[in-house]
């Protein structure tokens, strides 16, 4: 027990850690995009550099977050650190070939795929877009094996060194006489830096041993999951055909402007989740985990929600003061995506993927995507385009409460054991009365 609870006391030095590279990263990006407002680039250029961004993620998340979160749960079922090394090196060259998969796919339907994501008929800076689509989804590697293996100093190593060169490498062509094409250049060496801290990782282990078993049992464990991150990854693209279908350019505007998600709510709850999977996966004490996942979950619940509580009450007043006051309208928009820190902060999507129970956060994930594309009609119907921001949470909120219902037909958990129940339901209660207040002034 002593050694367990050491173990667990060293993981959650990891999980703190890990949550710090993620709100680094952004941090990282969100300077970056004031930078760029205030260079010399012109807003069709700031555009082209976001797009590559997006494009990149929209065709590698899925399958990115399903590999990682595979690779997390099955890492401790190998005993020998000799094991555990050949199954990280399998876990990268399956990502790896992915990224090969997607470019091949990418370049025999490039204008198709183009003209849906970012509206044009090619890839702009192409060979930069390609490398850093081969770079950039097998790097995330780097930190979970950090976690893994409870490298604490080395994550918050990492973090800084790849972060710094980033931001650098980015901003520096915007300041000087170098042409935009060298801020791309920039994320794309940035990328290949990180890269290569993961080569030389495994380079240290010293087990480059092609294990067809190790990639066989990660790709069938991570296919569920892969598939669920499509599915509930696709939601954003299917309020924009919504949006976009019925409404005019004025009003999709307005709705992109506002259908943000608090991304320090993402960022923490995600990295929490993923981070929790192996602790899970390897326990042979589930409730004192479970307790556990409880306690640092009520932590989230005390900093995130008084954090969107706060920003319903000034998100009208934020929203003229950074844009202007045409975007107003986006607040109320932006106020319902921030209801989603109630569903967001509980997690019992990570019991069922330390389990095994993959299948279940597919079928929620499908249930969630019907929810969502049937309330939005319905929704958009009564309160146009603000209904379609509310069908996401209420979609997001079943989704949920289908998790907690396997978890307990299948596990026998009850919610209140993993679940801060009266803290969540005060906090609920509270920003949906703030919410109410602020949309709907006249109820009161």
């Amino acid at each position: 027990m002593n050694i367990f609870k050491q173990l667990y006391h060293k993981s959650q030095n990891t999980i703190i850690s890990l949550q710090f590279l993620q709100l680094l990263r952004f941090t990282t990006l969100f300077l970056i995009s004031i930078a760029f407002a205030k260079s010399k680039y012109s807003l069709n250029e700031i555009g082209i550099y976001e797009k590559i961004i997006y494009f990149a993620g929209a065709l590698s998340f899925f399958w990115t977050n399903g590999l990682i979160q595979s690779f997390l749960t099955l890492y401790n079922k190998y005993n020998s650190a000799k094991e555990k090394n050949i199954f990280i090196f399998n876990s990268v060259v399956i990502s790896f070939l992915f990224s090969l998969l997607i470019i091949f796919l990418l370049i025999l339907f490039e204008q198709p795929l183009s003209i849906f994501f970012i509206n044009t008929q090619t890839i702009p800076y192409k060979l930069l877009f390609i490398l850093y689509l081969i770079f950039s989804p097998v790097s995330y590697f780097v930190e979970y094996i950090y976690l893994l293996k409870y490298e604490t100093k080395k994550i918050y190593l990492y973090g800084i060194i790849t972060n710094l060169f980033l931001f650098v490498l980015v901003i520096l062509p915007a300041f000087t006489i170098l042409s935009f094409e060298y801020s791309i250049v920039g994320l794309v060496t940035a990328t290949f830096l990180r890269f290569l801290w993961l080569i030389v990782l495994l380079i240290k282990n010293k087990t480059f041993i092609f294990s067809l078993e190790k990639q066989i049992l990660l790709l069938k464990n991570s296919l569920p999951l892969i598939l669920s991150s499509f599915i509930a990854g696709s939601i954003p693209y299917i309020d924009g055909i919504i949006v976009s279908n019925y409404y005019d350019n004025n009003t999709f505007a307005i709705f992109r402007y506002g259908s943000r998600e608090l991304p320090i709510s993402v960022l923490l709850a995600n990295t929490f989740s993923n981070a929790m999977l192996p602790i899970i996966s390897k326990s042979p004490e589930t409730l004192i985990v479970l307790k556990d996942l409880k306690n640092k979950s009520l932590q989230l619940i005390h900093i995130l929600f008084p954090i969107s509580i706060v920003l319903i009450v000034v998100s009208k007043y934020l929203f003229e003061f950074m844009f202007n006051p045409m975007f107003v309208q986006s607040s109320s928009i932006f106020n319902v995506m921030l209801l989603l820190v109630i569903p967001r902060l509980v997690f019992p999507q990570a019991i069922l993927i330390a389990k095994k129970y993959q299948k279940y956060t597919l079928l929620a994930s499908i249930i969630e995507w019907m929810s969502k594309l049937i309330l939005s009609f319905i929704l958009m119907k009564i309160f146009n385009i603000f209904g379609i921001a509310l069908a996401t949470f209420f979609a997001f909120t079943i989704e949920k409460v289908v998790l907690a219902f396997f978890v307990f037909i299948k596990l026998k958990i009850k919610p209140n054991i993993y679940i801060p129940i009266k803290w969540l339901t005060f906090y609920s209660a509270l920003i949906i009365i703030t919410f109410m207040f602020v949309e709907y002034p006249n109820l009161f």
